[in-house]
């Protein structure tokens, strides 16, 4: 069954990133993974300075080199991509990933399903207002006019999280209206760095998975209701897509299935 992987806080170019490059390739070989999706902090630990920074090679293209000749990386920007205009442009210009503009779409059939993915830039605190009401206008306008049987919102900052950081308040008013069209399935997000699911009712589930490279050193201890699972090891999520699931599951960088849920459509 062909599958999808999200990770984010992967581009470190350290010992870290490289093993959780080998369990996205024993995945990649046991499942049929179709392409990758990279949430953010693509190029650790502040961006690029110019297209032919030498950190592209170090910090992605060499420890996922055997990957790269097989699957492509859809990504988006985090924080630290952010640094300066020439990172935001170097990144967005870059040809060993996709990543056309700071906030995009596309739509992919797998296992001969629709599912739309709706790349959203979060960095709210560093775009301009006339550009938040842009992206506002085209992400309702692409979930109300999406015929597709999921609809997956992926962003760099969460909108709930149970770690170090809070939404900001002008975020958290974009997602809500989000969540108001009904159409959005699942969230997927990183900037923190551990692994969550998350639940509250009236709301999709919630995934975060900032553990690509670096993780917190002391884990969120597990005290709320909402938050259904937490972890600060190194991994990746993995999600199976079927006509009336999905199915979730959060890998540690020893290769173990440590957390996994299904959303169900009928």
């Amino acid at each position: 069954m062909t599958s999808i992987l999200c990770l984010g806080n992967f581009g470190s170019g350290k010992m870290g990133q490289y093993k959780v490059a080998e369990l996205m390739l024993c995945l990649y070989k046991k499942y049929d993974i179709k392409f990758v999706i990279g949430l953010g902090n693509n190029i650790l630990p502040n961006g690029v300075k110019n297209k032919y920074d030498s950190k592209f090679v170090t910090h992605f293209e060499k420890p996922y080199h055997e990957l790269l000749q097989k699957i492509k990386f859809y990504n988006i920007l985090g924080e630290v991509d952010y640094i300066s205009r020439n990172s935001i442009n170097s990144e967005i210009n870059y040809n060993k990933w996709i990543l056309p503009h700071n906030f995009y779409c596309f739509k992919k059939y797998i296992n001969k399903i629709p599912v739309e993915f709706i790349l959203i830039d979060s960095n709210f605190e560093k775009i301009k207002t006339k550009d938040k009401k842009t992206q506002e206008i085209w992400a309702l306008n692409t979930l109300l006019e999406s015929r597709s049987r999921w609809n997956i919102v992926i962003s760099h900052h969460p909108w709930y999280s149970f770690g170090s950081t809070n939404c900001d308040p002008e975020l958290n008013i974009f997602f809500d209206k989000l969540n108001n069209t009904k159409k959005v399935d699942l969230i997927i997000s990183s900037h923190e760095n551990n692994h969550q699911h998350i639940y509250i009712p009236n709301k999709p589930n919630m995934i975060i998975s900032g553990v690509g490279a670096i993780n917190d050193e002391y884990p969120i201890i597990k005290i709320y209701d909402e938050l259904k699972f937490t972890s600060n090891e190194l991994g990746c999520v993995m999600i199976h897509v079927t006509k009336n699931r999905l199915n979730v599951v959060f890998y540690n960088s020893d290769k173990q299935s440590v957390h996994s849920f299904n959303i169900n459509k009928y």
